[in-house]
């Protein structure tokens, strides 16, 4: 029978079928996985904005000898990205000649100015799942698969999902982990098998860090345009990608 011959309830029930289909992490993991290995570029700068939210405001403010009275502090953002696994984030404000810089290579990360803790976490992370590339066959995987396990991420447990406030179908994610609250977990969205939420914990320090946007003309897949961190349900900082080079050169950043 043709598509167009089926009866609107019986398409409606096909569509709900199809979306409600859980594919095992397995699959997942290799189709994001497959995402990062198809990029045709090898490296990323990035300019924007952070918003510092008031919580870290006065102390962030302070560090670069700026001035701030109340809600939140909007800074100068520079994103460097080498894959793989090379990230460099550079905050810095056009009334002072300071900065606060973090950088992650190969698995290590290290703070120049003040030791902004939500910023490392967010760019740690962020370059630990977005920051790969492999040319081996099931490498890039493998490297996603360690990486959760280092953050004790139950990868045996998978399910559907949606970000608050999210009511279109492409919103839906695979959520990878146990699914109770305040358990590690990451999130791939289900239509383009790219990271939306990657949430664990340090000690008592619970951590939300979200990715928004893979249709910025700026960045498409290889980076999102929004990249914003929580520390439990309060919202630290978050930075906005508005323009991007990939043939920058990056011969100068220090990663």
């Amino acid at each position: 029978m043709a598509l167009s011959n089926v009866p609107p309830f019986m398409k409606a029930k096909v569509a709900a079928l199809l979306l409600a289909y859980v594919m095992p992490t397995g699959g997942v993991l290799k189709r994001f996985a497959a995402s990062r290995d198809d990029l045709n570029v090898t490296q990323l700068k990035a300019s924007g904005v952070a918003a510092v939210s008031p919580v870290l405001a006065k102390d962030v403010a302070s560090s670069l000898g700026v001035n701030w009275n109340s809600g939140e502090l909007t800074l100068n953002a520079v994103l460097s990205v080498r894959f793989p696994g090379r990230c460099r984030i550079d905050l810095s404000s056009p009334d002072s000649t300071k900065t606060i810089s973090v950088a992650v290579s190969a698995g290590k990360k290290h703070f120049e100015g003040a030791e902004l803790a939500p910023l490392g976490v967010a760019l740690e992370q962020a370059c630990a799942i977005l920051a790969l590339k492999s040319g081996e066959d099931g490498s890039t995987r493998e490297a996603l698969l360690k990486h959760l396990g280092s953050l004790k991420v139950e990868t045996k447990y998978v399910s559907l999902a949606r970000l608050d406030g999210a009511v279109s179908s492409t919103a839906v994610s695979y959520l990878i982990g146990n699914k109770t609250e305040g358990e590690p977990q990451l999130w791939v969205s289900k239509d383009r098998f790219l990271p939306t939420r990657l949430r664990f914990n340090e000690g008592t320090t619970a951590w939300d860090v979200r990715f928004s946007d893979y249709t910025s003309q700026a960045t498409g897949e290889v980076w999102p345009r929004v990249l914003e961190i929580s520390k439990g349900n309060e919202p630290q900082l978050r930075v906005m990608v508005l323009s991007a080079d990939n043939k920058a050169d990056l011969s100068q950043v220090k990663f």
